[in-house]
Order: structure tokens, then sequence, then C-alpha cells
């Protein structure tokens, strides 16, 4: 069976949302070892053109002279996520002008949330934790290295061929590609 069945073999988290946000947050502050003015922000504020909207977690910082900012929304559902949840993130994204979004997920995604976010430029991240094997549901991926025991954070994304996974956690390189490549000619950090 797969998520799109309705069955997924993943504990939920014993974490409360905020516990969940945090952990994000967490990880989010160790990709920012080679920016300027990496700052990370739970719950933070942010205009829009037709309102203010309360992000999980922020990411300001600037390259090249240039001030960035990516939103987090982070979903600690007992469902995968689902494309309406990663359109609202994508409205959000157009209405603040951030420069990036990424959907953390707690049970994984719908096929149309990774449709959407892959047309959209949005990134969608699994994160697991301790002793759980990384579930791909793609034949050609690489196998996932061995959880540390503490939070891992994997993004997924949506190629012709299936699922990639990319393990992020401790991994500086991985966690710029994430967050970088829809920048374009970005050089890598």
């Amino acid at each position: 069976m797969t998520i799109e069945d309705g069955f997924d073999r993943w504990p939920t988290f014993a974490l409360s949302p905020t516990e969940y946000e945090l952990a994000v947050a967490d990880i989010v502050k160790d990709a920012g070892r080679d920016v300027i003015g990496w700052r990370v922000q739970h719950l933070d504020p942010v205009d829009g053109m037709d309102g203010t909207y309360v992000i999980d977690v922020t990411v300001r910082f600037r390259v090249m002279g240039a001030d960035f900012l990516i939103l987090f929304e982070c979903k600690r559902h007992s469902r995968p996520v689902e494309r309406g949840d990663v359109q609202v993130l994508q409205d959000k994204l157009r209405s603040t002008g951030a420069h990036k979004g990424v959907v953390v997920a707690a049970s994984g995604f719908q096929r149309g949330a990774l449709q959407y976010a892959q047309k959209h430029g949005i990134a969608c991240v699994r994160l697991v934790d301790e002793a759980w094997v990384y579930e791909t549901r793609d034949h050609t991926a690489q196998a996932a290295p061995q959880p540390t025991g503490a939070f891992v954070a994997y993004a997924r994304s949506l190629s012709d061929r299936g699922y990639r996974n990319v393990l992020l956690t401790d991994q500086q390189s991985s966690a710029q590609e994430l967050l970088f490549t829809a920048f374009g000619d970005m050089p890598t950090l």
C-alpha cells in the first residue's frame, strides 16, 4: 500500500505543533553558515499585498548584496499534505514577494501536491526521526543514509522518472541546493 491508498507506515510525531516548528527552525539554522545575516524566525508576521501572514518559520539573509526571504510552512498532519496546502503557500509567496517556499510535512505528500510544487518551484521536505526508514516511491532513487537518532530532514522532488530523495540534515550542500536552485545563476556558496 502507498500513501495514496490511505496507508502510511511511519508513526506520527509525539511533538506538539510548536516543537515540530522549532525542530524545522533548528535544521534551517544549520544551513545558514555561509550567507550574511542568516536570520530564522518562528511565527514571523510577513506583510503581503493583501494583508499580513504569520508564517511558521521564515529565513531572511543577504547574498551578493541582495536580501532574500524564504517561507516555511510546517504541516504536522496525520494525513499527507494535499495540493491545496501547497497552493496556499504559493498564494503567500505571490502576496509577500518571498523568494522561495518550503512545505515541511510529517506525513508525506499526495502526488498532486508534489506535482503542483514542482511546477511552482516549491520545495517539499519530509521530517523524520530516529530509526525510521525513509519510504521511497522511486525505484531509481538512492537509498537514504542511516538516520542519526535525531531529527532528519529529507527533500523529495518529483521527476519524469519518479521521486528523488535528498538528505538535508548535516548536508550543507544539499540544503543549499534545495534553497537556492530557484534563483537561477546564483553561485554555489
